[in-house]
């Protein structure tokens, strides 16, 4: 089975276009489909190993978009190995993504609270090396300002970074580029990132973001960072800070705020504003608020209800 890995692997980067960290992604949900089942012929893998799979991600407990992840993973694994002929039945054909609940599948994000709250801890903790400290400060508001996705943060370089007029470009999926605005605060706080980094690499095609090798920071280093606050801060296993978390929350925030749906997804780079759209089903105060000032039953006419 695992012979065939890294031709699947190709083929949805050079023929589907696929970007890295999902090829990554792939490679990684492969690797535990190997491990699993001892690398058998594929010939000889059946519904039942499959599922046998599944049952040890519901036993630990992961959730319903990690597992339909994995199973859309898998799907597109034997579906290639059954269009070239390397398989005479598919055995994902049958299985089903778990049903996602529209609630279960909105977006986590924190509050503005919340995210000055970190910011201040982040500025007053001592217990984090001042530097680290520094950069996952910058590294926090970047992500939480420009809602761009880790790995596009950890492939920034410094001529990426536009201080006449407070921008960044970043490389998405497809390896699109956009441009995304950034506050002031945001913007002052890399120019100072970038002018300590130049005792190191003065080159302005460097990452921006360095790690102690003075070689690029990664997103699974960025990662581990903000699980370490995670433990620092005393959150509870079940209150997720994560990367992502900051992208949301600034989607969310920006949408509570008025923002237009086509705009927030020109920002967030979504190929479709059907992806986008979720936000819009986070923001129920905003929806409220539109309720009572649509409706006829809420609509009143010199003080008094129209109905």
């Amino acid at each position: 089975m695992s012979e065939t890995f890294s031709d699947f692997l190709i083929a949805k980067e050079i023929e589907e276009g696929c970007s890295s960290s999902t090829i990554r992604a792939y490679s990684y949900d492969l690797k535990i489909l190997e491990r699993e089942l001892g690398d058998p012929h594929l010939n000889s893998i059946k519904i039942f190993h499959i599922r046998k799979v599944l049952k040890i991600f519901f036993d630990k407990k992961y959730s319903k978009q990690a597992i339909a992840r994995k199973i859309a993973c898998y799907k597109s694994f034997f579906n290639f190995c059954y269009e070239n002929e390397l398989i005479s039945k598919n055995p994902m054909k049958a299985v089903k993504s778990p049903k996602i609940r529209p609630e279960e599948s909105l977006p986590k994000f924190l509050s503005q609270q919340e995210v000055r709250d970190i910011l201040s801890f982040l500025e007053e903790n001592k217990k984090i090396p001042y530097t680290s400290r520094i950069r996952l400060t910058i590294i926090i508001r970047l992500l939480y300002a420009s809602m761009a996705r880790v790995s596009e943060i950890s492939a920034l370089k410094v001529f990426d970074v536009n201080f006449d007029q407070n921008l960044i470009k970043v490389r998405g999926k497809g390896n699109k580029e956009r441009y995304i605005p950034i506050d002031l605060q945001t913007a002052k706080l890399l120019r100072i990132q970038i002018e300590n980094q130049s005792v190191i690499n003065k080159d302005k095609s460097s990452y921006l973001f360095l790690n102690n090798r003075g070689t690029q920071l990664k997103p699974r280093s960025i990662q581990q960072d903000i699980q370490n606050l995670k433990f620092l801060l005393g959150y509870s296993n079940d209150k997720k800070l994560t990367p992502h978390i900051f992208r949301h929350t600034g989607a969310t925030h920006l949408r509570q705020n008025g923002m237009d749906i086509s705009e927030l997804q020109d920002i967030l780079g979504h190929s479709s504003p059907n992806t986008t759209k979720i936000y819009a089903k986070n923001d129920l105060n905003r929806l409220k608020k539109s309720y009572i000032h649509y409706h006829p039953l809420e609509i009143s006419n010199d003080g008094k209800e129209s109905f």
